[in-house]
């Protein structure tokens, strides 16, 4: 799109810009994808090894959130590769501007133009990175998860049932816990729950846990 200098600079601008906008906008869905998958790798690892909570203001055992919100061996690569992107789709889509001088040097803002300039070689070379990322997360997102214990989300009920420990398990968010069946004397069912006690087996298939 080619326009009087003064005039279409800015709209030339915004429009060589919206495909900026469009990709962060893509990322940021991916993000959120990658996000779930690290959340439920991180609740179902609880039932495999025993682990501290991760929060704002650690005490005791509990670690630290992270510092991009995701396990750095996710975070840092969506980082650099959205990085790459980001310049590509700068050096595919750019702004150009022709400014025309008179015999003094002053520019003559009537005669010089604006325009939108793009490179197909650095387009081509977007998509490929592009889709390199797309089949990265993908295959990640197919990969079988062993299940060991309840997938829970964001479903506030299925965490509430895993956080109800025995009553001596005292100030157990601040040592290691871990997911498992612990010792209910007297009762004739089994109970499943985050637990700091020691000894937590994995529950049975088709035993009935409470």
């Amino acid at each position: 799109m080619v326009m009087n200098a003064g005039a279409g600079a800015l709209t030339n601008a915004w429009i060589v810009n919206t495909p900026q906008l469009a990709f962060s906008i893509c990322y940021l869905g991916l993000n959120n994808i990658c996000t779930s998958l690290a959340g439920a790798e991180e609740w179902n690892n609880i039932a495999r090894v025993r682990k501290a909570l991760r929060v704002t203001d650690p005490r005791g055992e509990q670690r630290s959130t992270y510092f991009l919100q995701l396990p750095y061996r996710w975070s840092v690569p969506l980082m650099l590769v959205s990085s790459v992107l980001h310049w590509l789709l700068s050096q595919s889509f750019f702004l150009v501007r022709l400014n025309v001088l008179d015999r003094e040097g002053n520019v003559k803002n009537t005669d010089s133009v604006s325009a939108c300039g793009f490179s197909s070689v650095s387009l081509m070379v977007f998509w490929a990175v592009a889709l390199v990322l797309i089949c990265a997360v993908a295959t990640v997102c197919m990969k079988r998860m062993k299940q060991s214990m309840p997938i829970a989300a964001s479903c506030s009920c299925v965490i509430s049932a895993a956080c109800h420990v025995p009553h001596s398990d005292v100030e157990h968010h601040l040592q290691k816990l871990r997911w498992g069946v612990v010792p209910t004397p007297g009762r004739s069912h089994g109970h499943c729950c985050i637990t700091s006690t020691l000894g937590t087996k994995k529950p049975i298939q088709r035993m009935r846990y409470k």
